[in-house]
């Protein structure tokens, strides 16, 4: 069984780093109004998955996403600190933050499905979403589409995905929020 040191603040977030396949990786269980929220992020920021668990406490709530062959040592920190983002506003260039790092959990009525991002400096907001985050959000939502969709995936999954990032920055950008964009 792995250790694994999680940092645990006085508003109930928890949060730890860990290397996959050598790259870095950070972990935020964060409770919600309704339930658990646990975010996977890459070392620069980005959002790898999401997984939204309903009632419970954030520690079985980690412990289900992590599994049981991590051993998760919970140390008490003064403050939440949010999860860095490497990337900077294209209208300003300005620092970019993670919407619900700006909120305290018990605020957070729904947990948007794409993840939310917003410069502190001027306010303008981004969407952040990886082909593979959104592969694994089709296949664990299979039904929110039709069948033809399915077969299509099925047929050919990476024009399926491009076809379905085309629609998602036209809504998106009809919204006027932005693609972020990771500094690499």
């Amino acid at each position: 069984m792995e250790d694994l040191v999680v940092f645990r603040s006085p508003d109930r977030r928890h949060k730890a780093s860990f290397l996959v396949n050598g790259r870095e990786s950070i972990c935020l269980a964060e409770p919600v109004q309704k339930g658990v929220l646990v975010t996977r992020f890459g070392g620069m920021g980005e959002v790898l998955d999401q997984a939204y668990f309903d009632g419970g406490k954030v520690e079985s709530a980690l412990s289900a996403y992590l599994g049981a062959s991590i051993k998760c040592i919970t140390v008490d920190v003064d403050k939440y600190e949010g999860v860095v983002v490497k990337a900077s506003c294209t209208s300003c260039n300005g620092v970019v933050m993670r919407e619900l790092d700006s909120k305290k959990p018990e605020e957070i009525l729904e947990v948007p499905v794409i993840p939310l991002f917003t410069c502190s400096s001027c306010g303008k907001r981004f969407y952040n979403m990886s082909d593979s985050y959104l592969r694994k959000l089709v296949e664990q939502n299979r039904d929110m589409f039709e069948k033809d969709d399915i077969m299509e995936k099925e047929r050919d999954g990476d024009a399926f995905i491009n076809t379905l990032n085309e629609n998602i920055i036209r809504v998106f950008a009809s919204k006027k929020i932005s693609r972020l964009v990771i500094e690499k």
